[in-house]
């Protein structure tokens, strides 16, 4: 009698359950419509907004008479690789062609933090600033050696680096114009 009692009641509850599921009361996992709608809540919810790559990672030249340093700035929670870092110097030719020379082996870099990424493997980053000395009388040298005097031989600069968030940038590159 127990159990029959107990049957009845289960049934009862469950019963219940599937009315008020009918009726809109309970949502089921197995509902596309709510899962779709949830996933777009939870993504919602969830959204991190990234700063463009300039507002992450800002640089500047600095120059004196004796040196030219690149600093770059980097926006907390953000970091550049230093396998990325490219630095060579553009200079046209009479003919109109543009000659590409690197200048990276030549450029001091500063120290950054030695560690294993998912997808380059052992790697070196840099949080907050680095920083690239660039060899100041070799590009004086390719300056002067510039075939045009119309055009001014510009600093190619190429850097990528990531958000912590899981963003990573593409590869940038910036021109300078050299004095």
């Amino acid at each position: 009698m127990i159990t029959n009692n107990l049957t009845a009641t289960l049934l009862l509850i469950l019963a219940s359950i599937t009315a008020s599921a009918l009726a809109g009361g309970l949502k089921s996992d197995a509902d596309p419509q709510w899962l779709s709608n949830n996933a777009e809540n939870n993504a919602l919810d969830n959204a991190t907004t990234f700063l463009t790559v300039d507002d992450a990672f800002t640089f500047s030249l600095n120059k004196d008479e004796d040196s030219a340093t690149l600093v770059w700035i980097i926006a907390a929670e953000h970091y550049l690789y230093r396998h990325a870092f490219a630095v060579s110097i553009d200079t046209h030719k009479a003919d109109g062609s543009i000659e590409q020379q690197s200048l990276t082996a030549e450029t001091t870099f500063s120290q950054g933090i030695k560690t294993t990424d998912d997808y380059f493997g052992p790697v070196e980053i840099y949080y907050y600033q680095a920083t690239a000395k660039l060899p100041i009388a070799r590009i004086s040298h390719l300056a002067l050696s510039n075939d045009s005097i119309n055009r001014q031989p510009q600093l190619s600069i190429q850097y990528q680096g990531c958000a912590e968030a899981g963003l990573c940038y593409p590869v940038q590159t910036r021109k300078i114009n050299l004095p």
